[in-house]
């Protein structure tokens, strides 16, 4: 049995996590409306950086730490956990429409990212060249997203995503919320890293395993909150891009992030198996996005029991390198 200490500081840090992330995100949308930002750009940036937050300051502080296992995995755990839980779990209880303005761009951008990402860690360790390149390319496309948005909007075109800034306290508490969720937020990545070696280190596990799942998990919980709350208002648009800006801003932020802090090589089970889930779920949302298709109760199972078969492959060890290979071979 784990030290208890060390299980209180894991799971203690979890939910500080996700408290503190919450706050973030109400409190950050509570002052972008106060300041007259538009929905698009509020709905998209501010709550998909508020979501992603956990994830930058857990990969920073495992990164900092010595742990880049923890740090890579959890980034990477944390996007097939989005694709196939944040996008599931709200249509077990509300059907939505995946599909709306402003999506594609998002999309194509996640699909870029997420490319790069597999194909320069395949050959190259994450070193702070890349790093910059990773956050530059970030700043670029907010830049162009926050361009398009305004475009859209001097067109008349709705941006799908009035509801979720709506979703926000009054501007005394935003103001208050916004700090004291960073402040929860560091604190907490803290916990979870104390807690987490600890737990790998007393199992044998490796950081890689604890970051693709209990880091993974912990830090979608906002992302999951999010997509509830969306959900309950009949707004998929809002699922749909909370998910996609997300994924993006784990990748390009904290991705990149991390990368200024090496160089780190990527653990060999990376490309054996994980970075192949990941692609996969990319790809799925993708079909799932352009096909305008309504998400149910079925797609929602469908997607758990694909993040439920990762996860047992993870623990048994598939290669799927290896079986590409003999496909190919």
């Amino acid at each position: 049995m784990p030290d208890p200490i060390l299980l209180g500081y894991l799971f203690g840090g979890l939910l500080l996590m996700a408290v503190a992330g919450d706050l973030l995100v109400r409190g950050a949308l509570g002052i972008g409306r106060a300041m007259g930002v538009s929905p698009l750009v509020a709905g998209i940036f501010i709550v998909g950086f508020g979501t992603s937050a956990p994830e930058m300051f857990i990969s920073a502080n495992a990164a900092l730490s010595g742990s880049p296992g923890l740090a890579i995995g959890n980034i990477v755990g944390s996007n097939i956990a989005n694709v196939l839980m944040v996008a599931a779990i709200p249509a077990l209880l509300f059907t939505y429409r995946t599909g709306g303005a402003g999506q594609g761009r998002a999309l194509f951008m996640l699909l870029l990212a997420t490319f790069i990402w597999i194909g320069m860690t395949a050959i190259m360790p994450l070193d702070p060249v890349m790093g910059v390149c990773f956050l530059l390319v970030l700043v670029g496309y907010s830049g162009f997203s926050i361009f398009a948005a305004r475009r859209d909007q001097i067109a008349g075109r709705g941006t799908g995503n009035e509801e979720a800034v709506t979703m926000n306290p009054p501007l005394w508490r935003a103001i208050f919320y916004a700090p004291l969720g960073i402040a929860g937020l560091i604190f907490a990545s803290g916990f979870i890293i104390t807690g987490g070696e600890g737990v790998a280190r007393h199992f044998n596990v490796p950081d890689e395993w604890i970051g693709l799942t209990i880091l993974a998990l912990g830090t979608s919980l906002p992302e999951i909150g999010a997509g509830l709350a969306a959900a309950f208002r009949h707004r998929g648009d809002v699922v749909v891009g909370n998910v996609l800006g997300s994924n993006v801003f784990n990748l390009l932020g904290a991705g990149g992030l991390v990368a200024l802090f090496g160089p780190f090589d990527v653990a060999p089970m990376f490309q054996r198996y994980d970075h192949w889930a990941m692609g996969a779920s990319v790809v799925l949302l993708a079909i799932l996005i352009m096909t305008r298709i309504k998400m149910g109760r079925l797609l929602g199972l469908l997607l758990l029991l694909l993040y439920a078969l990762y996860i047992y492959g993870l623990v048994s060890g598939t290669n799927i390198s290896a079986l590409a290979q003999m496909v190919t071979g």
